[in-house]
């Protein structure tokens, strides 16, 4: 996908030259400084980046992480959340005392958590572009959908005016 550039010079534009070392630099784009074609190729990435970011959404609900403990006598499931979805215990694991089973499911659970964090923080990477975020699921989740948001009112700004 081609990245693009509001901002970058364009041979074709006049106004494409160096600015002076001075010079302030724009970090939004106003609407008179676009050219025409700059409005539909910031509508395409906007609505390409809304795509990625609602199927990643739709995926971090899919997640789900595996971990064993006590050698995989004891095995966890959990979901994206870390809530736990899952537990089995190999009928071997009753050789164990309760503190041992204990240990072995905490050690299975917390390796399900790590593994459910790890596949989160992926799909969460694929879709910023390798960009790092805190993984409050809840958080990334609400900042998915104020970007979208932020991204809609833009663009019906640049069409009003």
């Amino acid at each position: 996908m081609s990245r693009f550039d509001p901002f970058g010079p364009r041979p074709e534009d006049p106004r494409a030259k160096a600015p002076h070392p001075g010079a302030p630099r724009l970090e939004d784009p106003r609407p008179e400084d676009l050219l025409p074609g700059d409005l539909d190729a910031v509508v395409r990435e906007s609505e390409e980046t809304l795509r990625r970011l609602g199927d990643v959404v739709g995926e971090l609900g899919a997640v789900t992480g595996e971990g064993t403990g006590a050698g995989g006598l004891a095995r966890a499931l959990v979901d994206g959340a870390g809530q736990i979805r899952e537990i089995t215990l190999e009928p071997r694991v009753m050789r164990l005392d309760s503190q041992a089973v204990a240990e072995a499911v905490t050690e299975a659970v917390r390796a399900a958590q790590q593994d459910a964090r790890r596949a989160n923080e992926e799909l969460i990477r694929a879709a910023t572009g390798g960009e790092p975020v805190a993984l409050d699921m809840d958080e990334a989740r609400r900042r998915f959908e104020e970007i979208g948001d932020d991204f809609a009112r833009a663009l019906d700004e640049l069409r009003r005016d």
